[in-house]
């Protein structure tokens, strides 16, 4: 019996590791904390801190902006001068700008990517206030997109953050989740390092629900299925969930919310998750499952599914059972009829025309790295056409796999390798080499010399518009010192 809870991307990512407070403005800007002055009588006024990219010089530098806001919006001079400080690289001295703000340069130190953690202090509103953003430097970032920030809220923890979808609205984030370092799957060993090593919460308030927290303690991990009479397992089975977050009025994301079975200690979920709102309060989700049910079959692979759902509650998603075989009563997801062969179909991204599904594109990480492409199926109005592989130039010429795509009517963004590409589309044939022009590198890490803190990997891309302004979401991969990665969620905004 199989319960391979993860996403099966286990040979392409083994193959892929060998070669305070937010606020975002409407202009999608800024951050801002602190807050009024106890007894102050005058109006509250507003810390506010926000990044954007150098791109002269292109050594990873980024500038950190200041300013107090009042209730209106409008620049106020500080009282006092602030002070400035980050966790990594050099800050130089903040500088008066001709709109009143005031700003600093940020230089990264000798290990270069990863995250800087900028605070800002000042006297708001008379009282002593503090704002406080972490920026991504990334080895590249494509010209017309800004400085990266790592998301705020609830969303980032010390385990694994993956399989990555932002409503295109931006009210909801969507990921899976397991308290160990991906190296725990990569390694195979339920019994190594990677694998008794809790790195994340499996509580509230980061992750309330979660099922088969009872799984972890203090120092070691349990791996094993014992409702469902798999236990121990010889290959790791970490506890693994999908979560949602809705996003706050300050730009960060929290209220998480859990997607799960009963009974099923935690041993398997959804990925890869597609979300669109219906307009009524509702979304709908595409994902892949490997339904348990079909271990042993000929089907025993990931399908994609679909249901709407009502987010900001626990959503289950069906209630299992053990009596000789897995049982789930209650299954909410509807299996999409797609014609053709029944293949492994991995990362779904539904694209829409209007309200309605147009194309579903699909990968299957199963393959070699040389013969990972991606796939696309129309809709018929009842279900879907047999897809069409993108296996020709300009996608993965470079032999490391074209995977976890995105699409916008515009462009094709997926993962290749390590980075994010860009696809543009010039509206012909989707199954036609001649609709496709070259690709353009949109974020990368760095490309080799990784020390602890470094970013290592990108991947998992998506897209909203939120106040007006474009918004890549993404997974970032940073490395540690020994040797594994954590995996966390950031974002660019365009034109920054």
């Amino acid at each position: 019996m199989k319960l391979r809870s993860f996403r099966q991307h286990v040979s392409a990512l083994t193959a892929l590791f060998v070669v305070g407070t937010v606020l975002f403005l409407a202009s999608c800007g800024g951050s801002s904390g602190g807050g009024s002055g106890g007894g102050s009588s005058s109006p509250p006024l507003t810390l506010n801190l926000d990044f954007t990219r150098n791109t002269a010089p292109a050594d990873g530098s980024f500038k950190a902006i200041v300013w107090l806001s009042n209730a209106g919006g409008a620049v106020v001079p500080f009282s006092t001068s602030p002070s400035i400080s980050s966790t990594r690289g050099s800050v130089s001295a903040l500088t008066v700008r001709g709109d009143g703000k005031q700003e600093a340069t940020v230089t990264p130190d000798a290990v270069n990517t990863g995250e800087y953690r900028v605070t800002v202090s000042a006297v708001v509103s008379g009282s002593n206030g503090s704002a406080s953003r972490t920026a991504i430097v990334m080895g590249q970032v494509a010209s017309g997109w800004g400085q990266p920030f790592s998301v705020e809220g609830l969303v980032n923890t010390g385990g694994t953050q993956d399989s990555l979808a932002v409503s295109p609205d931006g009210q909801y984030l969507f990921l899976q989740y397991y308290p160990v370092t991906i190296n725990c799957i990569l390694s195979g060993d339920p019994n190594s390092a990677f694998c008794q090593t809790p790195l994340g919460p499996v509580t509230a308030p980061q992750r309330p629900n979660m099922p088969g927290a009872s799984r972890v303690g203090a120092n070691s991990v349990h791996h094993g299925c014992p409702s469902l009479n798999f236990d121990p397992s010889p290959f790791p089975v970490p506890p693994i969930a999908m979560y949602g977050f809705r996003r706050q009025a300050d730009g960060s994301y929290a209220e998480p919310f859990v997607f799960m079975f009963t009974d099923n200690d935690g041993c398997f979920a959804p990925w890869g998750p597609s979300v669109r709102a219906n307009g009524d309060g509702t979304y709908r989700m595409f994902a892949s499952f490997n339904d348990p049910r079909n271990a042993g079959t000929a089907s025993d692979f990931a399908h994609v599914y679909d249901f709407n759902f009502s987010p900001g509650t626990t959503q289950v998603l069906g209630n299992v059972s053990y009596s000789g075989s897995v049982q789930i009563n209650n299954f909410v997801l509807k299996q999409a009829t797609i014609a053709g062969t029944d293949v492994h179909r991995g990362n779904p991204h539904v694209h829409y025309n209007g309200s309605t599904p147009s194309l579903l594109f699909y990968d299957d990480e199963t393959q070699s790295a040389a013969n990972q492409f991606l796939y696309v199926s129309q809709w018929n109005g009842s279900s879907w056409n047999a897809a069409t592989a993108l296996n020709f130039a300009p996608f993965n010429t470079s032999g490391f796999g074209v995977t976890q795509p995105y699409f916008n009517g515009v462009q094709l963004i997926v993962r290749e390798g390590l980075q994010l590409l860009s696809f543009p589309y010039n509206g012909g044939a989707i199954g036609s080499a001649a609709s496709w022009g070259a690709p353009t590198v949109l974020v990368a890490p760095q490309s080799s010399g990784w020390q602890a803190g470094s970013v290592y990997v990108v991947g998992e891309p998506t897209v909203a518009t939120i106040n007006g302004q474009e918004v890549l979401y993404f997974i970032y991969g940073l490395y540690q010192a020994n040797g594994s990665v954590n995996l966390r969620v950031g974002y660019v905004r365009k034109g920054f």
